[in-house]
C-alpha cells in the first residue's frame, strides 16, 4: 500500500506532511497540517468495507475520488437522490438517501478531509465551499 505522508521534523510530532485534495482547483497539494489521526485524502487507497455476503466485505482496493463510480458500479447503488439505501459498509446498517450515501462513507467511514489553499481542512465538500466563498486566500 503507498505511503502519502510523512513526520515533518519542523512540525511537533502528531503533525505530518499530506497530500490533500483541494477541490475548486482539482488538484492534489502537499499540505503540513495537524490532523486527527485516521484523517485521510483523497488519493489515498482505501480497501472496501462493504458487506457482500456472510459477513465478508468487498475488499476491493479504491481510492477516495473513486468511491462513488465504485459503489455504483461494483455495489449497484442507483436510483434517484431520493431513493432509500443502507450503508452496509463493515455492518453500518444506517439508512440514508442516495444522495447522503457518499457524503456519508467519506465523512464517517473514510474520514477524508478537504483542504483550502489557506490551510483550513474540512470533512465535507459543501462546507469547503461556502468556506471558500469568503476565503481571502482564494480570492
Amino acid at each position: 500500500m503507498e505511503k502519502l505522508s510523512a513526520p515533518t521534523s519542523n512540525l511537533p510530532a502528531h503533525s505530518t506532511s499530506r497530500i490533500l485534495f483541494n477541490y475548486s482547483s482539482g488538484r492534489l497539494n502537499e499540505s503540513s497540517t495537524v490532523l486527527a489521526p485516521g484523517v485521510h485524502s483523497l488519493d489515498k487507497p482505501f480497501q472496501c468495507m462493504w458487506d457482500v455476503a456472510h459477513r465478508l466485505h468487498c475488499n476491493a482496493l479504491i481510492r477516495g475520488y473513486n468511491i462513488s463510480s465504485h459503489l455504483r458500479e461494483v455495489h449497484g447503488i442507483h436510483g434517484s437522490d431520493k431513493c432509500r439505501n443502507m450503508c452496509i459498509w463493515n455492518g453500518c446498517n444506517r439508512e440514508l438517501k442516495k444522495e447522503s450515501l457518499l457524503r456519508h462513507v467519506e465523512e464517517v467511514h473514510l474520514r477524508i478531509v478537504y483542504s483550502c489553499d489557506c490551510g483550513n481542512t474540512y470533512s465535507r465538500r459543501d462546507t469547503l465551499n461556502r468556506h471558500q466563498r469568503s476565503c481571502t486566500v482564494r480570492q
